[in-house]
C-alpha cells in the first residue's frame, strides 16, 4: 500500500550536478569536450585533434587547455601547433602568459610548427613572451627556460619582426644558448640592424659566438662587417679564422684574395687553411688547388682531408682525381674514402676523359 508520504526532495542545484557528475562519467565524455574517461585518454584525443589547418578543433583544445589536468594540456597545446592556423596561433595566445612555466614553454615550442601564414602571428607572441621573462637583475632568472624556448622558436620561423628582440638578446642575455641562437638567427634573417651589435659581440663573447658572429656578419653582407671579419682573420681560435675568410668571400667575393692569402701563409692549423684555400679557388686563384691536393695527402687531421676531398670535389681540376684517387687507395679514415669516392665521380663528370687518369675508378 502506499504510505502517503512524499519522497524527499532534492534541490535543484544538487539535481544538476548529479546529473553533469554521471554525465562526465560515462563513455566517450570527457572534460573539456575530449573523449576519454581518463586523463591519458584525453590527452590521446587532444593530439587527434592536431590536424594541419582543423580550425573546428581550436574552441575544443583551448577549453580542454583551460580545464584538464596537464598532461591533457600539453597535448591540446602541441594539437593547436600543428593545427597551425591564425585562429590557432590566437588560441595560444591566451596562454602566453599563463601563471604555470610548463604551459608557457610549451605554448613556445607549439608555435614553431605552425603554418608559415602564421609566422607573423606566432612571432608576435614569442617576442612578448620573451620580454615577459627578462631577468630582473642579477642571478634572477627564474624564467630562463621559457625565454631559451622563445628564442629558439623564433629561430626556426626566422620572422623579420623578431629583428630587434633578437639583437637585444644577442648582445645582453646572460644565458650563453640564448646568445647563440639569437645570433644564428640574425645571420639568416640578414639583419642589417645587427652588424655593429655582432662586431661588438665578436669582441667580447665567449669563443663559441665569437665565431657565429663572424659568420653572422658574412651571411647578413653589409660591407660594414667587413673589418671586423678582416680582423677575424687572424684570431686565436682556428674556428673562427676559416669563418672568417668564409664570410669575407661573401662580403667581397674576388676582392678578398690578397688578405686571404695572406691568412694562408702564416696558417698552422689544417680546417681554416683548406676554407681559405677553397675561398682563394672561388676568388679566382686556381693555383690553391694544389694546396688542397696536397691538405688531402697530407693534412694531419681526419676531418681536414675529408673536407680537402669535399671541396676538390666542387672546385678541382681534371688532375685533382689523381690525388683523390691515391687518398681512396691509401687513406685508413672511412670518411676521407667516402668523400674522396664521391669527389672523383664529380669530377669525371665535370672533366670527361678524365677516368683515364684513375686505373680503375673506385666502384667499378
Amino acid at each position: 500500500m502506499h504510505s502517503g508520504r512524499r519522497p524527499p526532495f532534492l534541490p535543484a542545484a544538487v539535481l544538476i550536478a548529479a546529473i553533469l557528475a554521471v554525465l562526465a562519467a560515462a563513455p566517450g565524455c570527457g572534460g573539456g569536450g575530449l573523449e576519454g574517461r581518463t586523463p591519458d585518454e584525453r590527452a590521446i584525443s587532444a593530439a587527434q585533434l592536431g590536424v594541419n589547418g582543423a580550425d573546428e578543433n581550436v574552441p575544443v583544445l583551448v577549453e580542454a587547455i583551460e580545464t584538464e589536468p596537464d598532461v591533457v594540456q600539453a597535448s591540446a597545446i602541441t594539437a593547436l601547433g600543428r593545427i597551425g592556423t591564425p585562429a590557432a596561433v590566437a588560441g595560444l595566445a591566451k596562454f602566453a602568459h599563463s601563471e604555470v612555466t610548463l604551459i608557457r614553454r610549451a605554448v613556445c615550442q607549439a608555435l614553431q610548427d605552425v603554418l608559415p601564414q602564421s609566422y607573423p602571428d606566432a612571432a608576435t607572441v614569442l617576442i612578448g613572451i620573451g620580454k615577459s621573462t627578462l631577468p630582473k637583475g642579477p642571478g634572477n632568472d627564474p624564467n630562463m627556460e621559457v625565454r631559451r624556448a622563445a628564442v629558439t622558436s623564433l629561430a626556426v620561423i626566422q620572422s623579420p619582426l623578431s629583428g630587434e628582440f633578437l639583437i637585444d638578446r644577442a648582445a645582453n642575455d646572460p644565458e650563453e644558448g640564448i646568445r647563440n641562437a639569437s645570433i644564428k638567427t640574425l645571420g639568416r634573417l640578414k639583419e642589417p640592424r645587427a652588424v655593429d651589435a655582432l662586431a661588438q659581440i665578436y669582441e667580447v663573447d665567449d669563443e663559441k659566438n665569437r665565431a657565429w658572429a663572424i659568420e653572422a656578419l658574412g651571411e647578413i653582407g653589409d660591407p660594414r662587417a667587413v673589418p671586423t671579419v678582416v680582423k677575424a682573420l687572424a684570431d686565436y681560435h682556428g674556428v673562427t679564422r676559416g669563418k672568417a675568410a668564409w664570410s669575407l668571400w661573401q662580403l667581397q667575393k674576388a676582392e678578398c684574395a690578397a688578405p686571404v692569402a695572406q691568412a694562408l701563409a702564416v696558417e698552422q692549423d689544417d680546417m681554416p687553411s683548406i676554407v681559405m684555400a677553397h675561398v682563394l679557388v672561388l676568388s679566382g686563384q686556381p693555383q690553391a688547388i694544389e694546396y688542397l691536393e696536397d691538405q688531402l695527402i697530407r693534412g694531419r687531421t681526419n676531418m681536414a682531408r675529408a673536407e680537402a676531398a669535399r671541396v676538390l670535389g666542387e672546385v678541382g681540376r681534371k688532375e685533382s682525381v689523381v690525388a683523390l684517387d691515391r687518398a681512396f687507395r691509401e687513406d685508413r679514415d672511412g670518411l676521407v674514402l667516402r668523400e674522396s669516392s664521391i669527389a672523383i665521380r664529380k669530377l669525371f663528370e665535370k672533366y670527361p676523359g678524365s677516368e683515364s687518369l684513375v686505373t680503375p675508378p673506385p666502384g667499378s
